[in-house]
């Protein structure tokens, strides 16, 4: 039968195939229809964006470009539908391998139907298709998963050579108006009837909800092995099916290390759902003739003289997770199952050896209803009964580790109407469960991996995270954790220390490891305290340059670092592989926009990371994980792209785009604000990029889909053409700190004053309320941050110190061994210290990143509105207002015009109206 197809062939020939390939596995295999069929809308978008020249998104998402598209008025109504639609279910194929034939046939005609649309509008426009044909049933024809992504990728380079073709054909701009207006009428003429909207569907294409569920429920933290007959894959579909749409969350391989002999092994799949409580699954791939005997508490093979007891190693590692629970009152009494699946075993086979069959699950068992059935039968190994809604948010809260690391608390009161009560109040209940943050903290990429994340999301927990899995699950490995502010030693040490201890049980600390194998690296170094640079500089017996270093010229410590790696590069013939993983962490600090300080037009630090990694398996791809913000830099609001970090090598195009096997997607945007109350942070985005600013907007996001990344919503108006009113607005839950929520008062205050004396006079009472009234720690919960250049922040840093101390409050400048000194001198100094028991920490923003407290004080906002279309100082004073969890005090001196923009801001709350300028060029 010829396919619906084919008249693609002559102008699209891999757009054909896809879908022949798609046709071709419908009845055998509707799960691989599904995933192709998403191919197909993906390379066709591509398409699209080549004939418009049109410029992708920064994240380029198949969601995103769709959205971008939509904007455009490229796809419209039913056709954007559709392409929504192939995304979802494709998303929800891959994820949770869904495999439903109605869904795949309904699928089918809904692509055939973009299919023409795209003819009509891209090729020949007096094109009609004819009804669609649905193939024969051939349950023969199934290509395998392993060959169709082959086959795939083989598509995907000839789509790209297509696509360079098509755009070096297009010489002139394409007439948009006319390709919207052919899209409407192909629309039109294609318009789906009732009953095919009915069959397929469809959703709101702004609700992506169901789809972030359904990718991030089922958490594949590493690439499952396919030896033994592809025994674990089996067994993980199978869960995937059965578990489809419940209340669950399930893993494999849970990072629960238990001890046994010398390996540290866990569980193979656990399952947490509402109904059932815990279950945890051995898979073991074993076929019959490899098992020599088998009794209730041994099994005995025949090729290994080692005897293993699977039920009693499956029953160990629930008794585990159960341990993670006991600190939670309410899960004391949780339900827990444990079964070891054989699915290459059937049970009519074993029970003939006359082996006993107790919680087993066999070959037959691993169907959608199947294997559900049979864990309803399995007799809990502890508890009983269905969680409530109370119970089954905190048994998320303890997978995720969340409620494990929370602050401890000092056990004051919790009164609503002190500071010091609010902290104690929304410590208890301090996160929520995330699952898009459960899915990247969990998860080991097979190789490059890019996270963007706004203040406050979470970033650096994830990265730790990672990098303690990663230790344990691969105790061979070298990994280097990497980070730009050196006060963060401490505060990253310890989270990675609370990591190791959470996932072996308490058995390891950071303390307790080869921290030659997992180094958590300063990006430079020191002569007393190893960094990347210099560790990279030692391996290859080059002398490490020093940040005064006459060769590294003028310029911010950054770009003196990056200068110091382009050298080393132009040094050095060839950098030798060390590492397995590299996590940078403040990686938006590790950039220049500078193109003298780059080295063969790449980023010097990214190349220098890269070429450190070995290669993961017989690929090309390298394990290096950067989070960014790219609105925290000091210096630069431009984040590359992939070639612009690492070169123009075909590696390199698609190297942040799509997923890696096992689901785990190549980027990931962390949208959600957890450190930061929701009107502090709205109020620094505004200021930082001067929305509200007479002159129109300093810096900032230039399109919507920018804006929605970082969590807003535009309201109304366009950022194209300029000259329009942009109505933004960030929905609450978007910054889930619950401060506002709880205080009755204002969490974030402005007040200037006539002079220094009487700003500083002020501020030091307020300490001594919060100290006194409030019941704040002086440590820990109070900062303050000084504004300005290098100099006026020094001087203004100490101006405060002595203010503060005439009050008779404690205070403490980073670097110092103690309390009180205003002036830290070498020798007598800790470089890596931020805080100190007893004191009031005072700093400028460059050592303040990456740090926290409750209360923060903004000192000197004078000293930015003196110079209020400075790039730096207006970024400066964002990462300094998104230091706060609590309250947040800025204080100027003198009269600006920055200090009426400042009150605009805070007065617009979370909706600010603006008319859209483009943003100016950078000072």
């Amino acid at each position: 039968m010829k396919s619906n197809f084919s008249f693609l062939a002559d102008k699209w020939e891999t757009l054909s195939e896809l879908g022949k390939m798609a046709e071709g596995n419908l009845y055998k295999d509707p799960n691989t229809t599904i995933v192709k069929l998403r191919m197909f809308a993906e390379q066709m978008i591509e398409y699209i964006f080549a004939y418009d020249q049109l410029e992708k998104p920064e994240e380029d998402s198949l969601f995103n470009k769709l959205k971008l598209l939509e904007r455009e008025g490229l796809i419209v109504d039913d056709i954007a539908a559709i392409f929504h639609k192939l995304r979802l279910e494709g998303n929800k194929a891959v994820h949770e391998s869904y495999d439903s034939l109605e869904t795949a046939k309904a699928l089918l005609l809904a692509a055939y139907k973009t299919a023409i649309w795209f003819m009509q509008v891209y090729g020949d426009w007096d094109f009609e298709g004819g009804d669609f044909i649905f193939p024969e049933k051939d349950y023969q024809s199934n290509d395998k998963l392993a060959e169709m992504q082959q086959r795939y990728e083989e598509m995907i380079n000839k789509v790209q050579e297509e696509i360079a073709a098509v755009k070096v054909q297009q010489k002139e701009l394409s007439n948009l108006s006319l390709r919207r207006e052919k899209s409407r009428k192909s629309n039109n003429k294609i318009k789906l009837n009732q009953a095919e909207r009915k069959i397929l569907g469809f959703f709101d294409g702004n609700n992506n909800l169901e789809e972030i569920n359904s990718e991030y429920r089922f958490i594949t933290t590493e690439k499952i092995p396919s030896g033994q007959t592809n025994a674990a894959g089996k067994a993980w579909d199978a869960v995937r099916k059965s578990f489809s749409g419940r209340d669950c969350i399930a893993y494999w391989r849970y990072p629960i290390f238990s001890k046994r002999g010398e390996n540290r092994e866990e569980p193979d799949i656990l399952i947490a759902d509402k109904e059932f409580g815990l279950i945890v699954l051995e898979i073991e791939g074993y076929q019959l003739d490899d098992i020599a005997e088998v009794t209730a508490d041994n099994w005995q093979f025949k090729k290994t003289e080692s005897n293993d007891c699977p039920p009693y190693k499956v029953e160990d590692q629930l008794y585990a997770v159960k341990g993670l629970c006991q600190s939670d009152r309410t899960l004391r009494r949780i339900s827990g199952r444990a079964a070891v699946v054989l699915p290459n075993i059937t049970k009519k086979e074993w029970q003939k050896k006359g082996y006993p069959v107790d919680h087993i699950i066999f070959a037959e068992g691993l169907g959608r209803k199947s294997l559900f059935k049979e864990l309803a039968a399995l007799t809990p190994a502890f508890g009983n009964g269905e969680l409530n809604n109370e119970q089954w948010q905190n048994l998320l809260l303890v997978l995720s580790g969340q409620n494990t690391f929370g602050e401890e608390t000092a056990g004051g009161e919790q009164d609503a109407k002190t500071r010091g009560g609010v902290k104690e109040l929304i410590k208890e209940k301090l996160f929520e469960v995330d699952l898009q943050q459960e899915f990247i903290g969990k998860t080991i990429p097979p190789g490059p991996q890019r996270i963007r994340g706004i203040a406050g999301s979470g970033k650096t927990v994830l990265l730790c995270q990672k990098a303690a899995h990663m230790y344990l699950k691969h105790p061979d490995w070298k990994i280097a954790l990497v980070f730009f502010t050196r006060s963060l030693y401490d505060s990253t040490k310890r989270e990675v220390d609370k990591w190791l201890r959470r996932f072996s049980n308490g058995e390891l600390g950071y303390d307790s490891i080869s921290s030659d194998r997992l180094q958590v690296l300063h990006a430079w170094g020191a002569k007393d305290q190893p960094g990347f640079y210099r560790t990279i500089c030692r391996q290859h017996r080059v002398k490490p340059l020093t940040a005064t270093h006459q060769a590294l010229g003028e310029g911010e410590p950054n770009e003196r670092l990056i200068k110091a790696c382009k050298l080393l590069l132009e040094g050095v013939e060839e950098i030798k592989p060390i590492y397995d993983a590299v996590l940078i962490d403040e990686a938006q600090d590790l950039i220049v926009d500078n193109g003298d300080l780059k080295y063969e037009d790449k980023q010097p630090f990214y190349w220098l990371a890269y070429q450190s990694l070995k290669p993961v398996g017989d690929k090309k791809k390298k394990r290096l994980i950067w989070a960014y913000d790219e609105a925290q830099s000091l210096n630069s609001l431009n984040i590359p792209s992939a070639p612009e970090l690492f070169g123009q090598g075909p590696e390199f195009k698609r190297m942040v785009s799509g997923f890696h096997e096992g689901g785990i997607r190549k980027s990931e945007i962390m949208n959600k604000c957890y450190r930061t109350p929701g009107p502090v942070l709205t109020a620094a985005h505004a200021i930082g990029m001067g929305l509200l600013r007479p002159g129109g907007m300093l810096r900032g996001y230039t399109t919507q889909e920018d804006w929605e990344n970082i969590g807003y919503e535009v309201l109304e108006g366009s950022f194209n053409p300029v000259g329009q009113k942009v109505v933004l607005h960030r929905p609450a839950e978007m910054t889930p700190n619950r401060v506002p929520e709880i205080w009755d008062g204002k969490v974030i205050e402005f007040n200037n004053y006539s002079n220094r004396h009487e700003e500083l006079t002020e501020l030091a009472q307020k300490i001594k309320y919060n100290i006194e009234v409030d019941g704040l720690n002086p440590s820990r919960d109070i900062l303050v941050i000084a504004l300005g250049n290098i100099q006026e922040s020094y001087r203004l840093k100490v101006a405060v110190a002595r203010a503060i101390k005439q009050a008779g409050i404690d205070i403490y400048i980073p670097k110092a061994l103690n309390n009180n000194v205003y002036y830290p001198k070498y020798p007598e100094i800790d470089p890596n210290r931020f805080w100190n028991k007893g004191g009031v920490t005072i700093c400028n923003t460059y050592r303040a990143k990456g740090n926290e407290a409750y209360m923060v004080y903004v000192i000197g906002l004078d000293q930015v509105a003196a110079a209020e279309d400075n790039f730096a100082l207006r970024n400066q004073l964002f990462v300094a207002l998104t230091r706060t969890k609590g309250w947040l005090n800025v204080s100027g001196v003198g009269e600006f015009s920055l200090y009426k923009e400042f009150r605009e801001v805070l007065a617009s709350g979370n909706r600010f109206e603006f008319i859209f300028q483009r943003p100016l060029s950078r000072r």
